[in-house]
């Protein structure tokens, strides 16, 4: 109870966090959409989804391990921070004088800038922020949320000014380059001040162990960004900007719901960690609830999607040309419970130093996404992209689930997900019920539906209801104390 209360905690300070960066996120994607216009935003989006692919090699993955081996032994914390902060730099500053020098070398001013510009924030990613490495190993994700709003805000604050002053597209992405560095610097300062401070004493031993361990994580890192980028890069090449956007729209709405999943994985991934340390069975209790609230989210969000996604483009976009991001929406909808259990293995694998089967999964989804896409862009734009980002994620399920089979049956799974897909089946006929009425108003009833068709079937159980409880008391939240006794007894 004690580490399940701990791991809540922590799920809500991050889910916290990243519900607001999500809504963040919808609104820039919403003004620059509306600033821009489709083809504009779709110039746009193919500079930005760089950032995360070159981000994903810039440490060589080492960011991950350096969480992990923290949170086996925190008393080696600062010398463990020095080593990765050493890679880190090393990388980072090749990948900075190599790309920007090759830029420059050969090609117009222009775009030597552009990619300059995205070469310098991708460095900064959040992903690479060394802080939040750290703050993952301590279980302290109030402050990783913390740093997410600094650099959301700072990023959206800084395209409101580049439209207001008609700034050109490297207006845009130097915005996002300035509130990554404001992020990072202020990352830093807590740091140092409420955990501790890096200790350098490199030694090539360490240095290549960590390297070794790293690579892997930092391969399929790399393949899973190159994998959501797919789409967006083929769309480029064999149709048109306005698929480009079409299909950003779609996975904007959808993909990032999976931080719901990071949220947990990630609270989780400490414990894990530890618990890996001691053999499969004493991470499978936890894992198997773990996956359990992974399909009780996902499966509510899939349904709302579905039945709601022609009712959400009108609202966001008021230029033409977004009508038909509401079924690239519902064709990317329909993999979130995928998506979801993927993310979950992502962390898992790692935890239990597997990160080299991650990688073969990714490779194998990486192939199948990027084969259906050839096949389908051509003919079928935007919805071949998503068909073969949806095909991508079931092949990533399929490797995955494969290698974890005895922590984790199938049976275990189906086990799990039967009752929340019952729940959710209602939930999509409420909604689909009131699709002329006011979309606050069916959401909130298809929610409630969803929860009440739960409760019916008993998908909860009595021991989580006292988690949450628990959870809910350690903040000290009003009706605290009642709830104590009620824990308690």
């Amino acid at each position: 109870m004690e580490s399940a209360t701990r791991i809540g905690r922590n799920v809500s300070f991050r889910l916290a966090g990243q519900v607001l960066s999500a809504l963040i996120n919808v609104g820039g994607m919403v003004l620059l959409g509306n600033y821009l216009g489709s083809a504009g935003y779709g110039h746009y989006v193919f500079y930005y989804a760089l950032i995360p692919l070159i981000a994903s090699m810039s440490d060589l993955g080492i960011g991950a391990i350096t969480t992990r081996e923290i949170a086996r032994n925190s008393a080696d914390g600062p010398r463990i921070l020095g080593d990765a902060i050493c890679v880190k730099a090393v990388v980072s500053g090749a990948l900075l004088l190599i790309g920007g020098g090759l830029a420059w070398a050969f090609l117009p001013p222009m775009q030597a800038l552009l990619l300059t510009i995205v070469l310098a924030a991708a460095l900064m990613d959040f992903s690479q922020d060394v802080s939040v490495w750290v703050f993952r190993a301590h279980e302290r994700q109030d402050l990783e949320s913390l740093l997410l709003l600094i650099s959301q805000v700072g990023w959206v604050l800084g395209i409101g000014v580049c439209a207001a002053l008609h700034a050109p597209l490297v207006g845009f992405l130097a915005a996002a380059a300035s509130a990554f560095a404001v992020r990072l610097l202020v990352g830093a300062w807590i740091l140092s001040r409420r955990i501790y401070r890096p200790q350098f004493a490199p030694r090539w031993d360490r240095i290549r162990v960590l390297v070794r361990h790293g690579l892997p994580f930092g391969l399929a890192m790399f393949g899973i960004v190159l994998y959501g980028r797919a789409g967006v890069l083929m769309l480029q090449s064999f149709a048109s900007s306005s698929d480009v956007a079409l299909f950003n729209v779609a996975y904007m709405l959808s993909m990032p719901l999976g931080f719901i999943s990071t949220a947990l994985s990630m609270a989780a991934f400490p414990v894990f960690s530890r618990d890996a340390l001691r053999g499969p069975d004493a991470v499978r209790p936890g894992l198997l609830k773990s996956y359990k609230y992974q399909i009780v989210v996902a499966l509510p969000l899939t349904a709302a999607l579905v039945v709601s996604a022609n009712r959400i483009m009108p609202l966001l976009f008021h230029r033409p040309g977004f009508a038909e991001a509401a079924m690239a929406v519902r064709v990317l909808g329909a993999g979130l419970v995928l998506v979801f259990i993927n993310l979950m293995s992502r962390y898992l694998l790692t935890a239990m130093d597997r990160q080299r089967r991650y990688l073969l999964a990714v490779a194998a989804g990486l192939g199948v996404n990027v084969g259906i896409g050839l096949l389908l862009i051509p003919s079928r734009g935007f919805l071949g992209a998503c068909v073969g980002q949806l095909a991508g994620e079931a092949t990533i399920f399929i490797v995955c689930q494969a290698a974890l089979s005895k922590s984790v049956p199938l049976v275990s799974l189906a086990r799990a997900a039967w009752k929340p897909l019952v729940a959710a089946a209602f939930m999509a006929l409420v909604l689909a019920s009131l699709r002329h009425g006011p979309l606050v108003l069916a959401g909130a009833a298809g929610l409630l539906a969803y929860v009440v068709m739960l409760l019916a079937l008993r998908a909860v159980s009595d021991d989580e209801i006292r988690m949450l409880r628990s959870v809910y008391v350690s903040f000290g939240l009003p009706g605290s104390a009642r709830l104590k006794r009620a824990v308690s007894s």
